[in-house]
């Protein structure tokens, strides 16, 4: 164990019994299907702080959440872009998390990020990208652009799964189309909105719950879908003729971050969960779950043989990488025009 690992253990051990006692409560909010019960029971073995999850589908719902006044929530897991709205709109509180010993820790590109340039509202949690899955049995034909996706062939037409996530499906669209994101372009957006309504016949479900993803693409009720990189090698996992496109046109990037909402009633039960993700050993035991790449250092040793040469998680050299923007007030106008259209 390095001296860093050591250090961070010992700091973790000595600041978690703080305010902490047996009858303790945490209420987290998160991407569905985010936490193993190993992971949390070990966290409640450890600080005797009780975890309570309830999740959403895509960061517009959880934003709607906490501007509705949420539900008491303690910690949330929004995507990097929406940080920027969720601050602005007076929806978290600030807790310096870049002053705590497990903030070095952190892979360095990710620290004091743009969407947090003072490391006071959140902490990376995981990241990874997002592109396409499809099932190499069902198509064995051309995949190296998207496409397949917007323009897919007889045979998995009536077959694919696109997000319900406004943002992702926009900025996907917006990469095949050579369009900016976060476009304020009425015209640029019409592009977008004339390329999802062609496709829209072929779409079997709009989905962005990845456990029902997954089972379906397992069990053959769809056979594409816009999917993130961990969840595609868990349904490989389940069945071995996925697989996971890096198209011409690039892939996105987003990084997912622990929040504390305003009006948090148990917020050094907050911190203390933060702070026991942020170690090595349990960063690895969330990366082992999800498979997404994990934000923490020295999370190596303690990884699955498996992760280190996954396809899904390993972004050949030259791929291009986007990481999704916080968008302005005029482009977020004209995306949910476009979604509302699209959606009659």
């Amino acid at each position: 164990m390095s001296k860093l690992i050591a250090s961070l253990g010992t700091s973790l051990l000595l600041s978690l019994p703080l305010g902490v006692h047996a009858a303790e409560k945490l209420n987290v909010v998160s991407w569905s299907g985010y936490f193993s019960p190993q992971i949390l029971a070990k966290f409640q073995q450890q600080t005797g702080i009780e975890v309570t999850v309830d999740s959403y589908d895509s960061n517009e719902t959880l934003l709607a959440k906490l501007k509705q006044g949420g539900t008491g929530y303690d910690v949330a897991i929004p995507s990097h872009q929406f940080v920027p709205i969720l601050v602005k709109e007076q929806l978290l509180e600030r807790f310096d998390p870049a002053r705590e010993p497990y903030y070095a820790g952190l892979v360095d590109n990710l620290k004091k990020p743009t969407w947090d340039p003072e490391g006071a509202y959140s902490v990376p949690f995981i990241w990874g990208t997002t592109s396409v899955v499809l099932d190499g049995e069902r198509y064995k034909g051309p995949a190296d652009s998207y496409q397949v996706l917007y323009q897919p062939p007889a045979e998995l037409q009536g077959r694919i799964n696109m997000f319900d996530s406004v943002s992702d499906v926009i900025d996907m669209a917006s990469l095949y189309l050579g369009i900016p994101l976060c476009s304020e372009d009425p015209k640029q957006m019409q592009q977008v909105l004339n390329l999802l309504k062609a496709q829209k016949p072929f779409v079997k479900t709009y989905s962005s719950k990845a456990g029902s993803i997954r089972e379906n693409l397992a069990s053959g009720e769809i056979d594409m879908s816009m999917f993130w990189g961990g969840s595609s090698m868990r349904a490989r996992e389940m069945k071995p003729s996925l697989k996971y496109l890096y198209p011409k046109e690039g892939v996105l990037a987003w990084v997912d971050n622990m929040v504390i909402p305003k009006g948090s009633k148990n917020p050094a039960n907050a911190k203390a969960f933060i702070a026991f993700l942020s170690q090595p050993e349990n960063a690895a035991m969330t990366q082992n779950f999800l498979k997404h790449q994990s934000p923490v250092k020295g999370v190596e040793s303690f990884l699955d043989a498996g992760l280190k040469d996954a396809p899904e998680l390993h972004i050949p050299e030259g791929t291009k990488v986007v990481f999704s923007q916080t968008c302005g007030e005029g482009a977020i106008r004209l995306a949910d025009r476009l979604w509302t259209n699209l959606m009659r």
